[in-house]
């Protein structure tokens, strides 16, 4: 299995929407956490089952959450572009592949 490897962006984002959970409730936000690490556990098993997306890049839903994580498979590891809530703009995260 590859490692998951977060670009600071992504990484942020994924602080910053538990951060928000736990505001929200005690305890959502490890909730989130714990989603987002089955999901990753998931990506690093079968890389190649998330949804295709442009630029070579693939996503996989969250459960629980509206989110999606995304990202490319790389030689060395899964990188992960942004962990994205369904609601924002559609593409926001094409930047970060370059």
């Amino acid at each position: 299995m590859k490692p998951a490897k977060f670009h600071p962006i992504a990484e942020s984002e994924m602080i910053g929407s538990a951060a928000f959970y736990e505001e929200r409730r005690p305890f959502l936000g490890d909730d989130f956490l714990d989603s987002i690490d089955e999901a990753l556990a998931k990506i690093r098993r079968l890389p190649e089952m998330g949804k295709p997306e442009k630029l070579h890049a693939r996503s996989w839903k969250v459960s629980r959450f509206p989110f999606r994580i995304f990202y490319r498979i790389q030689p060395d590891r899964i990188w992960i572009v942004a962990v994205a809530h369904l609601s924002r703009r559609p593409d926001y995260w094409l930047n970060r592949l370059g």
